[in-house]
């Protein structure tokens, strides 16, 4: 070794050091780059770039070529409206909207619109196989369900749908609302398998009174939704927090108890984020923020919130995610989760406010990420503040290390097949710096996390990052979290 390639040791080992330190976040949902490096769409209120990468209302030439061949996802965001007493629950990092009837209304005839554009756009999408639907963005299924099944029947016309795997994203008590109607449509859907993703967050009555979220259902009604779900043949999956302010681990482990009680088919347990500066409610109370464990403390309570889930029969599938042995080893397993999470394989085309697209041309080397921006709702909708990500050969690897490290590792032949070099060559610095710091293990060619790692997984991609991340700050578009947080306060108040 080198003294220069020693120094670039250090370097790193000191900046993963430095991040372990820091709030663990959770920007690997999205993988690379961040939001804030990507850049504004157009520069005018027209502008709008295809999901080619280029310009709608310019002669431009495509960046990337779609390919037909390659798996797809799609998610729907029919609108980013919720109904909780707090603003954004406190804690919600997503930028939301007070519900009101007019809004919804024009939120859902934008997304038809944008069906109706997706239909016209070629022959890119016409007729091409969907592996998962998922509509999503927090409280989907405040929309109305004959909305949502127009929205369905659209994207059916459209594309092949039946051997799909299709989730309504909501809140608990929605899914029992007009006589169960949403899981009634559910249930009738022409698809390969149907389930809902239910936001509970905590069983603990303070805490949801905290949240604001005391109308979106206790224990015993999110029991009878996974009941009723279950007599239809529907999957169900619960999102819960922990590490919430002033949460000791006894709490958090039983709200795990009682989900699994409740016999969820997959059980996602998210750390909380929150630190001052973020932007949200919490993160501007001193009471609040008094009661967050430290790193060290948060850490052991993953340890053990995951020991409990392995040993209640889980499976872990992902860095958040644990699904129900049988259902894992079973035709139901759950695919979004895992499809999201390899872009090498698999495209994801998003539709309506805040939606995320991401297509990848591997032949040349190159990728696009669009993100849609909150201005839908306007009539007709304005897509000057959408942001996108024009990805060369070396994005393409970051967007590959970053998003599928949340499948709990990196697999080396799967590596050396997309990019032409054995992992461990190209990121030896980054590789050494994360096993020496107990975070990985070698695995032959693989790259394993290991239960820490798991936790420290946002410090770990953003070591793998940084160089480029410097290179590519300049010129982004510099809109943080804070910036969609702010923007909810012309709407809420």
């Amino acid at each position: 070794m080198t003294s220069s390639d020693a120094a670039a040791d250090v370097d790193l080992a000191t900046s993963l050091a430095r991040r372990m330190a820091g709030p663990q976040r959770h920007r690997l949902l999205q993988g690379f780059p961040a939001v804030p490096l990507m850049r504004r769409g157009a520069s005018f209120p027209e502008g709008r770039r295809r999901l080619d990468g280029a310009l709608a209302d310019a002669s431009e030439p495509a960046f990337i070529e779609i390919d037909r061949a390659r798996k797809l996802i799609v998610g729907l965001i029919p609108h980013t409206m919720c109904t909780p007493k707090i603003q954004g629950c406190g804690f919600c990092t997503f930028g939301q909207d007070r519900y009101q009837r007019p809004r919804m209304k024009a939120a859902m005839t934008n997304l038809r619109l944008e069906l109706d554009a997706l239909a016209q756009s070629g022959h890119d999408f016409r007729g091409r196989d969907v592996e998962a639907v998922y509509f999503g963005g927090g409280t989907a299924n405040l929309a109305p369900i004959g909305e949502l099944d127009e929205a369905f029947a659209r994207l059916a016309s459209i594309m092949n749908l039946r051997d799909a795997e299709l989730t309504l994203e909501g809140v608990p008590s929605l899914f029992l609302s007009r006589f169960s109607a949403a899981l009634r449509w559910l249930a009738k859907l022409p698809v390969r398998r149907a389930r809902i993703s239910m936001g509970v967050q905590t069983f603990d009555p303070e805490q949801l009174r905290r949240m604001g979220r005391e109308a979106f259902g206790d224990a015993a009604l999110v029991a009878r939704v996974v009941r009723e779900a279950r007599k239809r043949g529907i999957g169900t999956s619960g999102d819960f927090l922990f590490d919430l302010p002033h949460q000791t681990r006894a709490q958090m482990l039983d709200d795990l108890e009682r989900a699994i009680a409740i016999g969820f088919d997959q059980i996602c347990i998210y750390h909380l984020v929150l630190f001052e500066g973020l932007g949200t409610p919490w993160s501007r109370s001193p009471e609040q923020l008094a009661g967050l464990p430290s790193n060290a403390e948060a850490l052991g309570n993953w340890l053990a919130l995951r020991e409990a889930l392995l040993a209640a029969g889980y499976v872990q599938t992902t860095l958040t995610n644990f699904e129900r042995a049988d259902i894992h080893q079973s035709e139901q397993r759950f695919r979004y989760e895992a499809l999201s999470f390899s872009p090498d394989q698999v495209d994801g085309l998003g539709l309506g406010p805040l939606s995320i697209s991401t297509f990848v041309d591997l032949p040349r080397r190159r990728a696009v990420k669009l993100l849609r921006s909150r201005e839908t709702y306007e009539d007709p909708p304005t897509y000057w503040n959408d942001l996108y990500f024009a990805y060369e050969a070396p994005d393409l690897e970051l967007l590959y290390l970053t998003r599928t490290l949340a499948r709990l590792g990196w697999r080396g032949a799967e590596y050396r097949a997309r990019f032409g070099v054995a992992l461990e060559s190209a990121q030896a610095e980054a590789v050494a710096a994360i096993v020496d710091a107990g975070l990985a293990i070698r695995a032959g060619e693989d790259i394993e996390l290991t239960p820490t790692g798991m936790f420290y997984a946002d410090s770990i991609a953003g070591l793998i990052a940084e160089r480029r991340v410097d290179d590519l700050r300049e010129a982004g578009a510099g809109a943080h979290t804070q910036h969609l947080v702010a923007h909810q306060h012309l709407h809420m108040g």
